[in-house]
């Protein structure tokens, strides 16, 4: 009830009628964040034959991608101590995207021989259906003996388990590719940290000037190897800002 010249005016109806306006615009903007992303996956996949022409660049540097993941200010944050030597074997990281429905992806990392698992690869893929629903399917990683990063340490008396990685401050990176979910981190991989890799290896991508593509021989070589020995220690001690919070579609299943 509101008052205006002294009379009581009904004003539910009116709210109501706007409440059910902002309903239909809402559905609007939806609409358009549906149809902007899956715009964006069609021009990515535009770009596969440039990415694999790059792929063949960065194998030259060493510790690329592993550099990448360092100074990504959010992806940093989810790296614990004990990840860094295990990542420090990663050679490429790759997106694959479905060639009918291109929003639906694969995300791979591709390792060399290491102490740690007996994998050359980890794929974990997300599936979006037109209901909403998300289908994850994550990888087996066969871990060598005593080195599973994932194992749980021993609980102690009365804590609860977190409900997914990214709720778990000191969950292991890796085990993001056990999560059930995990489409917040894999949208900032591959929507993100993929398509902008070399401004993040360079420490350009928080340029103001957007429009600015660094080129390799911008960093000498012995910068380059600088750089990647310094990774292991760089930006871990910095507190990084939370991920955003994307809408995503809930969970159909995982396998």
């Amino acid at each position: 009830m509101a008052t205006s010249n002294g009379a009581n005016i009904d004003i539910q109806g009116p709210l109501q009628e706007l409440d059910d306006i902002y309903v239909d615009i809402n559905a609007i903007v939806e609409q358009l964040v549906e149809e902007e992303a899956a715009l964006h996956a069609k021009y990515e996949q535009k770009k596969v034959p440039l990415y694999k022409k790059r792929q063949g660049a960065i194998d030259k540097i060493p510790g690329f991608w592993h550099t990448c993941l360092e100074k990504h200010p959010i992806i940093s944050s989810l790296i614990e101590s004990e990840d860094r030597e295990a990542i420090s074997y990663l050679k490429s990281i790759d997106i694959e995207r479905s060639a009918d429905t291109p929003i639906n992806y694969k995300i791979v990392f591709k390792f060399a021989e290491n102490p740690y698992f007996t994998n050359s690869e980890l794929a974990k893929e997300f599936n979006f259906s037109d209901k909403g629903s998300i289908k994850v399917t994550n990888p087996n990683i066969d871990w060598k003996e005593g080195k599973d990063l994932t194992a749980a340490p021993p609980k102690l008396e009365g804590e609860e388990d977190a409900d997914s990685f990214t709720e778990n401050e000191d969950t292991s990176f890796f085990c993001w590719f056990n999560d059930v979910n995990g489409s917040d981190l894999a949208d900032l991989i591959a929507n993100d940290l993929y398509p902008l890799a070399l401004m993040y290896f360079t420490g350009s991508a928080e340029s103001d000037d957007d429009d600015e593509v660094p080129v390799f021989d911008e960093l000498a070589q012995d910068d380059v190897e600088e750089e990647y020995e310094a990774s292991d220690d760089a930006g871990s001690d910095e507190e990084a800002e939370d991920a955003p919070v994307n809408k995503r579609p809930k969970r159909m299943e995982s396998n």
